[in-house]
C-alpha cells in the first residue's frame, strides 16, 4: 500500500494491516490490525520513532523521522530497498549547533533569528540522523548567512 499504510504477510500466510499517522496532540500513532498504539518520540525537538513489530517469521520496523514514515521488513526498507539501520542518537556537536542557532539567534537577533534557528535545527537533526555531516554544516552556514544580516537589521532598528 502507499503512504503510511502497509499490508504485511507473515510466515503463516496471514495478512496484517499496518498504518501510521501523526496526531495533532499526543504524538505519532501506529495502528496494527485495527489496534492503535501511541508511540513516544526519542527527541523533544523532532519526531524520532523506531518501533519494532514482530509477526511469525517477519520482523518489521516502523521508522519515523519528522513527519515521514518508512517501513523496514526483515532488514530492508519497503520504499527503496536500502538496508535498515536503527536510529542512532544525535551527536553532541549537532546539539551545539542547535544551541548556537536558537539561543545565539535569540540573544543577537531576537525572536526572528531564534525562530529561523529553530526551523534550521530540525534540518540539522534530520541530516544528522541520515549521517550527512556536509548537509548539517552547509545548512548551519546558510543559517549564518541569513541570521547575521537579520540580526544587524534588528539591532539597527
Amino acid at each position: 500500500m502507499k503512504g503510511n499504510a502497509w499490508t504485511i504477510t507473515d510466515g503463516n500466510g496471514m495478512t496484517h494491516e499496518l498504518s501510521c499517522r501523526l496526531r495533532s496532540f499526543g504524538g505519532p500513532e501506529i495502528t496494527i490490525d485495527g489496534n492503535a498504539y501511541r508511540v513516544k518520540s526519542s527527541s523533544w525537538l523532532i519526531n524520532m520513532v523506531d518501533y519494532s513489530i514482530d509477526f511469525p517469521g517477519v520482523n518489521c520496523h516502523v521508522v519515523m523521522i519528522g513527519n515521514k514514515f518508512r517501513l523496514a521488513v526483515n532488514g530492508t526498507y519497503n520504499d527503496d530497498g536500502t538496508a535498515y539501520e536503527p536510529l542512532t542518537s544525535i551527536p553532541a556537536w549537532v546539539w551545539v549547533l542547535i544551541a548556537l542557532s536558537v539561543v545565539g539567534g535569540l540573544f543577537f537577533g531576537g525572536w526572528i533569528c531564534a525562530a529561523i534557528g529553530l526551523a534550521f535545527s530540525s534540518i540539522y537533526i534530520t541530516a544528522a540522523l541520515k549521517k550527512n555531516t556536509k548537509k548539517v554544516i552547509g545548512f548551519f552556514v546558510l543559517y549564518l548567512v541569513i541570521a547575521i544580516p537579520v540580526s544587524i537589521l534588528v539591532n539597527m532598528l
